[in-house]
């Protein structure tokens, strides 16, 4: 009845909304869906900003690694268990992996039939994504369950700015194409990729060359009906990957293989939305078996100064491996509002078992700066290894023109994190540096550096040739020894990239140095990483 309830509220205040109707285009829709993880009013947005990383701003680095582009983010640190494909974790502001809330346009997509529940991002690929929003800190009041330290949302939309387009990397053999249509009023795109590599062992001291095998195919259907925007997603991608584990337990010759699929339909009215989705993972680790199968309901209305809304997540999950097997039935309604006034912006969310808040304020002084900062609440769903925890976030920002620094302090069970973050953006150059303390019943959190520091700069030339560098520094840590599992130092690491652009008559050419100091590291200890690597690749769009 609650739901019933909540939708036809959803429904009747939708068409009492007063604002001015939307202008449809032939190139940009008037509708945004999925933007960004959503703050929900304006105050909001400026209390806990949302980094959008566009398609085209990656294409500038000619990566096709999502790992690579999420590690150049200031607060955000990637660990990947050999070269391109392998199993990686993404760790927000020193918070553990399964802290890191994964969304597809807008929706959860973590897998809780896995271990720990957190998303393995060394499966995806940048073929059928065109965008990336990084949400650092809570998000538990907008989105529920485990985005404790942050979230990232992959977004699929429509690309409209190009009807045909096709790239390719030689060196990895990749290929990449996107197709666009506007076919009787509604606008279809398709966006396909397969991505080949097999480069260095993943597992240090092993001979065997470790690849990589992934396809991935985004299809969107959309069509505006006078004052609602019908929109359908189909996504699917299947990645195998040859592993290498741990030395003492498993070693050569190992594979995952990993398909992932998901369907979303939704209707938007000017500022009101309802999104149906579904998706399911199917893994196979050699001697492990995992897999699930999630359905979604999400309904949302906003005014300027309120909103409200309303999801419904049914899960059902399967695991086996050669200790153990688990099976898991879970069911929750959520629903949350926000609101603001002035400076302050206020965000609630009430789930079945949890209720979840973050307060938040933002101020505009003399001269350019600025103000801002938020206490939040948040919680982790128990998997099979993990129980359910709960998190306090603090953090405080000052802004004035390009510069900003912000501190923050995690609370999240027995883990305590803290720490300062600078950064300066002007046009194509962008710098930050970073101090990190992560630490579980005072005892430091491996893998997390206490220091970081980033630069990238992107420089127009003549003859349409552009250079960009981007270089990223990572100082010391600890991790565990992969043959006697004992306590290590691991060293700094400096990673340089340089990419050289040209653009010939509406071919873009690129050609990238990835790890121009050729740094030898481990990351995690026992795993190599790629040394220097030459890629060169175009894109053609028609």
């Amino acid at each position: 009845m609650l739901r019933l309830f909540l939708f036809l509220t959803l429904i009747f205040t939708s068409h009492a909304q007063a604002i001015n109707d939307c202008k449809w285009d032939d190139e940009t829709p008037c509708v945004v869906i999925s933007k960004g993880i959503n703050n929900s009013n304006a105050i909001g947005d400026k209390v806990s900003p949302t980094i959008i990383i566009k398609k085209s701003d990656i294409e500038k680095y000619n990566l096709i690694d999502l790992n690579r582009v999420l590690n150049h983010i200031q607060g955000v640190d990637v660990t990947q268990s050999g070269p391109t494909g392998q199993q990686s974790s993404v760790f927000f502001r020193g918070t553990n992996s399964n802290h890191t809330l994964v969304l597809l346009n807008g929706i959860p997509i973590n897998d809780h039939s896995t271990p720990t529940g957190a998303h393995d991002v060394g499966q995806d690929f940048m073929s059928t994504v065109q965008q990336i929003d990084v949400y650092k800190g809570s998000a538990g009041a907008h989105w529920g369950a485990d985005a404790v330290g942050g979230a990232i949302n992959f977004r699929t939309t429509v690309d409209y700015d190009k009807k045909f387009s096709v790239s390719g990397n030689g060196n990895d053999k990749t290929i990449n194409g996107n197709y666009y249509k506007n076919i009787n009023g509604y606008d279809l795109s398709i966006t396909a990729g397969e991505h080949q590599s097999k480069n260095v062992s993943a597992l240090s001291g092993a001979e065997e060359k470790d690849g990589t095998d992934n396809k991935s195919i985004a299809v969107n259907v959309s069509k505006w009906y006078d004052l609602v925007h019908w929109r359908t997603t189909w996504f699917a991608r299947n990645t195998f990957t040859d592993i290498d584990g741990h030395s003492l337990a498993i070693q050569d010759g190992k594979w995952a293989d990993n398909t992932f699929y998901a369907l979303q339909t939704g209707l938007d009215y000017k500022n009101s939305s309802l999104t149906l989705h579904t998706h399911s993972y199917d893994r196979d680790y050699d001697d492990a078996h995992y897999d699930s199968l999630n359905y979604t309901v999400r309904a949302t209305q906003q005014y300027e100064k309120f909103g409200f809304g309303f999801d419904y997540k049914h899960n059902e999950s399967y695991s086996e491996t050669q200790w153990s097997t688990d099976n898991r039935d879970l069911y929750n309604l959520g629903y949350f509002f926000n609101l603001s006034h002035n400076i302050f912006s206020y965000s609630h969310r009430f789930d079945e078992e949890h209720e979840t808040y973050k307060l938040g304020f933002f101020k505009e002084l003399d001269q350019g700066l600025s103000i801002s900062g938020s206490t939040s609440t948040s919680y982790k769903d128990a998997t099979t290894w993990t129980a359910i925890e709960y998190g306090d976030t603090h953090e405080l920002t000052f802004a004035k023109n390009n510069f900003s620094a912000t501190v923050f302090k995690n609370d999240i069970g027995a883990l305590n994190t803290d720490g300062i973050e600078f950064s300066y953006n002007q046009d194509n150059s962008k710098f930050f540096i970073s101090h990190l303390n992560s630490k579980t019943n005072d005892s430091v959190n491996l893998r997390r550096p206490n220091w970081a520091l980033g630069f990238m700069h992107t420089k127009d030339l003549k003859n349409n040739f552009s250079i960009t560098t981007n270089y990223k520094y990572k100082g010391k840590h600890l991790d565990i020894h992969n043959a006697n599992w004992s306590t290590i130092s691991m060293p700094e690491t400096h990673l340089l990239d340089l990419n050289i652009g040209y653009n010939f008559h509406g071919i873009e050419f690129g050609m990238s140095l990835l790890n121009l100091l050729d740094e030898r590291y481990e990351s995690p200890h026992g795993f190599n990483q790629e040394g220097r690597k030459l890629t060169m690749g175009f894109k053609r769009s028609f």
